[in-house]
C-alpha cells in the first residue's frame, strides 16, 4: 500500500514539474531582456516561436504549437496563421476577453535572423501589448534579447495619472517588412500610426501617418497659405482628458492647433510667421501684426476639446493723437472698454508651454 502512495505522489510531483507556469504581460517586460535563450535548432519561425514559448510560457502560444495551421476559414477559440514562407504566425483569441500573439523573423544582412514577437492582453475595449527583439544566431543557436527603439516606444501622450484614453497596439508585418505602432485615441476615434522600415539589420523610424491629415490641412489653409507640417505633439489645453494635436512646421513659423471628438476635427488656432501664440488654463492667444499700425489679439476659450468663447482685442495705432485705440469683441458682439479691459484681466497669469515635438518624418 505504502508503494503505492509513494508512487502516486511521486507522480503527481512529476506532473507538477513538468507542468509550465504561464507568464503575464508584465513578468515578460520585467524579465525577457535578462534571459538569452539557448539550444535554438534552427532560424525557422516556428522553431523560435517554440524556443521563446519553452521559456516566457503563454498559453496562445502553446495552445497554437500543439496544431500549428492556419485556420481562418473555420477557427474555434482561436484565429490562427501559420505562413512559414513568410515567416510569419499568429493565434488572436475570440471574444474580448483573453491573450493573443504575432511572431515573425527576417533575415539578417550579417547572417544572422532578427525575432520579433508580441504579446497582448484584452480586458473588454481595453488592450495592452508589449513588443520584444531577438537576435538569432546560427553558429550559436542562441536567441539573444535585442532592445531598440521600437520595443522602447513611448506613447505620444501621458495624463499626469497615466495614459489617459490612449491604447497602443504593434502589428507585425505576414507580407513586406514595415512593423506599425498605432496609437489610438478612445475621444477621438482616430489613430495616430508609426512606421518603422526594415534597413537590414532592424526597423527604423520612418514616418508617422496621422488620420484626417487632409482635413487639418485644409483647415489651416483656409486662415493661411500653405505649409508643410514636419512636427507634432499633443496636449490638453482644457484639462477635459482629451488632448489636442498641435502641428508645426520646421522652424516654428506655421502651427495649427486642432480639436479632434469622435472622428470630428476643428481648427482652434493657428500662427503663421506674424503671429505667435499665449496661453493661460483653458484659453489660447493667437496675436501679431495685421499691417502698418495694426496689431490683432485673439483669444478662443476652451471646454470640452471645443471653442465656446472667442474674443478679439484690435489694436490700432492713431497717428495723429499718436495713441493706441483697441475694439473689443465677445463672440462677434461689441464690448465696451471697460469691459473689455476687465475679460482680459480675469484671465490672469499667463503659462508658458514649451512643447516637445515628435518628427512626422525621419530625418527631421
Amino acid at each position: 500500500m505504502k508503494k503505492i502512495i509513494l508512487g502516486f505522489v511521486m507522480g503527481f510531483v512529476a506532473l507538477a514539474a513538468f507542468a509550465q507556469k504561464d507568464y503575464t504581460i508584465d513578468e515578460i517586460r520585467d524579465g525577457w531582456t535578462k534571459k538569452t535563450i539557448t539550444g535554438v535548432a534552427d532560424g525557422n519561425i516556428l522553431t523560435l516561436v517554440k524556443a521563446f514559448n519553452n521559456v516566457w510560457h503563454t498559453e496562445p502560444v502553446t495552445d497554437l504549437l500543439k496544431k500549428p495551421v492556419s485556420n481562418m476559414d473555420d477557427p474555434d477559440d482561436y484565429k490562427i496563421v501559420v505562413d512559414r514562407p513568410n515567416g510569419y504566425v499568429s493565434a488572436y483569441e475570440l471574444g474580448d476577453d483573453g491573450e493573443s500573439f504575432e511572431a515573425c523573423v527576417w533575415k539578417r544582412t550579417n547572417g544572422h535572423k532578427l525575432f520579433a514577437f508580441v504579446f497582448q492582453r484584452m480586458f473588454g475595449v481595453s488592450v495592452r501589448q508589449i513588443i520584444l527583439f531577438y537576435d538569432y544566431d546560427p553558429a550559436k543557436k542562441t536567441l539573444t534579447p535585442e532592445p531598440n527603439e521600437l520595443s522602447r516606444f513611448q506613447p505620444s501622450y501621458n495624463h499626469p495619472d497615466g495614459p489617459s484614453g490612449l491604447v497602443v497596439t504593434y502589428h507585425l508585418p505576414q507580407h513586406g517588412k514595415a512593423v506599425e505602432v498605432s496609437e489610438y485615441l478612445m475621444m477621438w476615434y482616430t489613430s495616430i500610426k508609426h512606421v518603422y522600415e526594415w534597413d537590414g539589420m532592424k526597423p527604423r523610424f520612418s514616418r508617422v501617418d496621422i488620420e484626417k491629415m487632409d482635413d487639418f490641412y485644409a483647415a489651416y489653409h483656409d486662415r493661411w497659405e500653405s505649409t508643410e507640417f514636419t512636427q507634432y505633439t499633443l496636449h490638453d489645453f482644457d484639462g477635459d482628458g482629451n488632448p489636442e494635436l498641435w502641428l508645426s512646421s520646421d522652424n516654428g513659423d506655421d502651427q495649427g492647433i486642432f480639436s479632434i471628438v469622435r472622428g470630428e476635427t476643428d481648427i482652434i488656432a493657428a500662427t503663421y510667421f506674424k503671429t505667435s501664440f499665449g496661453f493661460w488654463n483653458n484659453t489660447i492667444c493667437t496675436a501679431g501684426s495685421c499691417g502698418t499700425g495694426c496689431y490683432n489679439a485673439e483669444y478662443v476659450v476652451l471646454k470640452d476639446s471645443k471653442v465656446i468663447h472667442t474674443f478679439v482685442d484690435f489694436q490700432e495705432f492713431n497717428y495723429q493723437t499718436e495713441k493706441i485705440g483697441h475694439t473689443y469683441t465677445l463672440d462677434e458682439k461689441e464690448l465696451s472698454q471697460k469691459a473689455g479691459e476687465q475679460w482680459i484681466k480675469s484671465l490672469g497669469k499667463s503659462k508658458e508651454i514649451k512643447p516637445k515635438f515628435r518628427p512626422l518624418k525621419a530625418g527631421k
